[in-house]
């Protein structure tokens, strides 16, 4: 029996490798494809592990002031650019102090991200800007700080901590360590990084919540990502695809691959299936 694929009603992408080009902007394209689904009423999401205030200027430059942004893998989610979070998870504090002590003690570089701020403790390499952002300067922009106290910091609450390193061994070791404390969840978003999050928090998690508040269910929802931070998302979403430039373990949990990030995969992805095939009904009904 012929089944009907519910229509796409929320389409929540990644952007680093996903709804960012090599180039590290929304291509014309992609920028023209979000529109339209927004015209045709498909609530949009940004879900990365950027900073919010990072994600929504992207946004704002490419006139999507409506779109939600899910920052720091779920742990700070706005439901509109620039706007009070509605969810703030933070780590717990003597958990941020050991891992700050942790990473010190190896040498590997790690970054504490609060909200809309980050703090970089430096380790082996001098990390510039661009390895943790890219709007530094416009207002609603994260604030991008060096060192510190990591005990004070924690206390003041920490989303997320992300260390960098070009040892991939030194890396696994280390997962493997970290996976073993009850209140972190770890995973990657390149395969130089490792991404800790507070238990439970993820990009899945995020992209539940936002469908719950929209009243969407999950079968109508569509998520864009090429990493493994973006496989929660994929377990949640009803229809789940991956990036031409995914590794080929996360194709495998996807249900379509479009295009590349450089061939304007999004746009693809959108208009192949979620606003091709609401056309097509529309066309049925007329």
């Amino acid at each position: 029996m012929h089944t009907v694929r519910p229509v796409i009603r929320l389409i929540a992408m990644d952007m680093d490798g996903t709804l960012l080009g090599p180039d590290q902007r929304i291509s014309e394209a992609n920028r023209l494809a979000l529109l339209e689904a927004q015209r045709a009423g498909i609530r949009l999401a940004i879900c990365s592990g950027r900073m919010p205030g990072d994600s929504a200027l992207f946004a704002l430059e490419n006139d999507l002031s409506e779109i939600a942004v899910l920052g720091l893998n779920g742990g700070c989610c706005q439901s509109t650019p620039l706007s009070e979070p509605y969810a703030d998870h933070v780590l717990p504090a003597q958990v941020v102090e050991r891992i700050c002590a942790l990473f010190a003690g190896a040498g590997i570089t790690c970054g504490l991200f609060l909200r809309n701020r980050v703090v970089i403790f430096q380790g082996r390499k001098e990390l510039e800007k661009k390895d943790w952002g890219s709007h530094w300067d416009a207002p609603g922009a994260p604030e991008m700080l060096f060192g510190g106290d990591a005990a004070r910091l924690a206390a003041q609450g920490v989303n997320k901590i992300v260390c960098v390193d070009d040892d991939a061994v030194l890396l696994s070791r280390y997962r493997m360590q970290l996976e073993r404390e009850d209140a972190l969840q770890v995973s990657s978003s390149w395969e130089n990084n490792l991404e800790l999050m507070p238990k439970g928090i993820d990009k899945g998690l995020a992209l539940r919540e936002l469908a719950g508040e929209l009243h969407i269910p999950r079968e109508s929802v569509m998520a864009l990502g090429d990493y493994d931070n973006d496989l929660s998302m994929f377990a949640y979403a009803g229809f789940a695809v991956a990036m031409g430039n995914a590794p080929e373990h996360v194709k495998a949990e996807a249900d379509a691959v479009t295009l590349s990030n450089g061939e304007d995969g999004v746009a693809h992805a959108i208009r192949t299936w979620a606003l091709k095939p609401l056309q097509e009904r529309e066309n049925d009904r007329g």
